[in-house]
């Protein structure tokens, strides 16, 4: 039943003026209530349909399984194999890579998978790739650890970390590449190393090098958002090297220790774009050191030196040019640069004393 527009009161359905008020009801809008009653109903099937499909889309896609996954694959020991040259990449994990005795294998790697995922997701979202080959005494290991749908957080929720184990009487040469996620190198005394490639996208790179740890190649260690570090603890360099330190974004920490002699002069370069670089050099007797740093945006500070002299951005040690040397470039574009340098003429193994 209708009502006027102009003083609200009911009218007939026939009536073409307000008895209450005179107003004409051919101004009244026509909206009956069988009308408003259809509109209502498609709007409320409309709201239960949203809720439906939300609730529905929450069950299918949110981490809701628990995802517990364990795999491992090894290689048993061979006594003609003298070498290794391992190959490891990785779309998202955290990598953590040592040295140990493995009674009768040469190598294991561990992958261990935690999380969540969806009911529609993998409860498997790994796929693990492991080959090896052996030729003239080299052992050639090639493995891919692919995590699915990593890209999609509504699908997985995961955690992923790879433990590999290397004998340490094998000649190594590492390979090992991230898209996503930490890398972490311990190598324990008499290892040998013919090379190290350490690349990451989006984490951090550890390498720790403990004293006596023979390298005859170069180290590269590379990531474009983490952080770097580097302990180097006199090491045997069998023959001359380089090694490349590289962060676009994140900070560089370099530690050098050296008491023995270098078979080969070693050429070390940092560089981080948008960082700063922390650089500590401890040499001994016929090792020498120089250090060239550049910054474009940043301050060089020499935090403390014993046996070096020189201005911020070259010094050298009292020795140099040496049998030995250490010839270093820092460089950071946006970020500063932090030296503490040390040398003294006899091997000792007293830690040098710096003055400001």
């Amino acid at each position: 039943m209708p009502y006027c527009w102009k003083c609200g009161t009911k009218l007939e359905e026939d009536a073409k003026f307000c008895p209450n008020c005179g107003a004409a009801v051919a101004q009244l809008p026509k909206i009956k209530d069988k009308r408003w009653k259809k509109m209502s109903l498609i709007a409320a099937i409309l709201v239960a349909l949203i809720l439906i499909t939300g609730i529905l889309c929450i069950i299918t896609f949110l981490p809701v399984q628990a995802i517990n996954l364990k795999e491992s694959r090894e290689v048993a020991y061979q006594s003609d194999v003298n070498m290794l040259d391992l190959d490891f990449s990785a779309n998202i994990a955290n990598v953590n890579l040592s040295f140990e005795e493995l009674g009768d294998k040469l190598v294991v790697l561990n992958v261990s998978v935690t999380g969540k995922a969806s009911i529609i997701a993998s409860m498997k979202p790994l796929n693990l790739i492991f080959q090896y080959n052996l030729t003239n005494h080299v052992l050639e290991v090639t493995s891919e650890a692919v995590t699915l749908n990593y890209g999609l957080p509504w699908f997985y929720q995961l955690y992923v970390k790879c433990d590999i184990y290397i004998d340490p009487s094998l000649n190594t040469s590492l390979n090992i590449k991230t898209d996503v996620g930490e890398i972490i190198v311990n190598a324990k005394a008499e290892v040998d190393f013919d090379s190290l490639k350490l690349e990451t996208t989006t984490g951090a790179i550890t390498l720790d090098l403990a004293e006596s740890i023979s390298l005859a190649g170069n180290i590269s260690i590379k990531t474009t958002t983490g952080k770097v570090e580097l302990s180097w603890k006199n090491l045997i360099v069998r023959k001359k090297g380089l090694v490349d330190v590289k962060t676009t974004t994140g900070g560089i920490a370099l530690n050098i220790m050296q008491r023995n002699k270098l078979f080969g002069n070693v050429t070390l370069k940092a560089e981080a774009t948008t960082g700063g670089i922390d650089f500590i050099i401890n040499i001994y007797g016929n090792v020498g050191a120089k250090i060239e740093s550049n910054t474009t945006i940043g301050a060089i500070n020499i935090r403390r030196k014993y046996g070096f002299s020189g201005i911020p951005s070259i010094l050298r040690s009292e020795n140099y040019p040496a049998q030995n040397n250490f010839d270093v470039n820092l460089k950071t574009t946006t970020g500063g640069i932090d030296i503490n340098a040390g040398y003294k003429p006899e091997k000792t193994s007293e830690t040098i004393r710096f003055n400001a």
